[in-house]
């Protein structure tokens, strides 16, 4: 015993202090980012975010914000971080994905290290993470969660979570739409569950098909139309809220697209059967799909899917101005790295999920270009209803 309490004090005196653990844990939140996991648990300490990262190991001095950089480990400061929060380093890696193997810094290996780093354009950015899931684990400050796209439905409270907080009055005040666009949130992950990858390049061409229609007051459907009568004030040249308005659309079109990959894939495509379809489809929407203009979106997506088309009078051909191109350009779901939804992309390697339709269209006009829709300032539209 005597020998075992030595070596013990000769350790202690060896190190410059002992770890002990935190008096206080907290709770994990999905998806959240080490940076921000690291704040809460300084706060939840009464310390200050950069004496806990002391602790931890050494480090870049410079202090940076959650929301802008995410905070990478080595393993030695992960062993650390396991004994702070007395936590085994296999529970911290299940709840907070960028502690997975692959995104540990490799050097130095023997010195507690961790560095900070912004996250590159084009890969999956930092959201405002949900308030009210927040307040469940006892954080009343702003939470930052890793996303595969530039907005996220939290689908335990309905909330619309994006990279531009304060719009607590718009999101109250559309609250009403929020059951539509939950069960459209829940129909898109189950779309991409099924078909992987694929299934996020057909929304990304569903996506980039309603903002045609959506981005052109002369073509935006009826229903939309009805959908934005009540708040007529709104602001509708932003990802939010108009994606509340079109996203139960975008994802019937989605799903339509992948019934003809799935039979094109087959060789067994049906182009009256699909005609049929789309058909049914646009009336229950309130918009003819026999009008030129409003099916040009999808006959240039088949004309270019596989060398298919509907109209076999014509190539459909589409020049967008600058600034519907530009309009259509933001919004894309793009790989995430493994950390975050588990699809093949390295972290920095800055490649996104190309949606074939708007590469077609010249909205991608460079490698690591975002290829889905967004409505930016470009965009602005007005419609007779928005009073826009």
């Amino acid at each position: 015993m005597a020998s075992a309490r030595t070596s013990a004090g000769e350790e202690a005196k060896a190190s410059p202090f002992v770890l002990r653990p935190l008096p206080q844990r907290i709770g994990f939140l999905t998806g959240e980012t080490n940076a921000s996991y690291m704040q809460r648990l300084a706060w939840a300490n009464g310390l200050e975010t950069a004496e806990l990262l002391r602790q931890l190991g050494s480090g870049l001095a410079e202090p940076m914000q959650p929301g802008e950089a995410e905070l990478r480990l080595n393993a030695a400061a992960l062993e650390r971080l396991s004994v702070l929060t007395s936590c085994p380093i296999a529970h911290l890696q299940r709840a907070l994905r960028c502690l997975h193997d692959e995104f540990l810094l490799a050097e130095p290996i023997s010195t507690a290290a961790w560095t900070w780093e912004r996250t590159p354009p084009g890969l999956p950015g930092l959201l405002q993470g949900c308030h009210r899931c927040a307040a469940a684990k006892g954080a009343h400050h702003p939470v930052f969660i890793w996303s595969g796209m530039p907005w996220q439905v939290c689908r335990r409270h309905g909330c619309w979570l994006d990279t531009t907080p304060g719009q607590e009055a718009v999101r109250a005040l559309l609250r009403s739409c929020m059951p539509s666009v939950l069960n459209a949130e829940h129909r898109r992950i189950r779309f991409e569950r099924r078909l992987g990858s694929r299934g996020r390049i057909l929304f990304a061409d569903a996506l980039s098909a309603c903002a045609y229609w959506w981005n052109n007051p002369r073509l935006s459907l009826p229903v939309w139309i009805e959908r934005q009568r009540p708040f007529r004030a709104l602001d509708y040249s932003a990802p939010f809220p108009a994606l509340v308005v079109i996203y139960p659309e975008v994802m019937q079109l989605a799903q339509m697209f992948a019934q003809w990959d799935r039979q094109s894939l087959a060789d067994q495509p049906n182009p009256d059967a699909w005609e049929r379809q789309m058909d049914r489809l646009f009336r229950s929407w309130g918009r003819p799909f026999e009008v030129d203009e409003v099916r040009l979106p999808v006959e240039l997506w088949l004309h270019r899917h596989r060398s298919h088309t509907l109209s076999s009078s014509r190539a459909p051909q589409w020049h967008p101005s600058v600034g519907l191109a530009r309009a259509l350009s933001e919004c894309v779901p793009r790989h995430s790295p493994r950390a975050v939804g588990g699809l093949p992309a390295a972290w920095g390697s800055g490649r996104v999920c190309r949606s074939d339709m708007a590469a077609e269209w010249g909205l991608c006009p460079g490698n690591g270009a975002r290829t889905s829709c967004t409505f930016g300032p470009s965009a602005t539209r007005s419609t007779g209803c928005a009073g826009r």
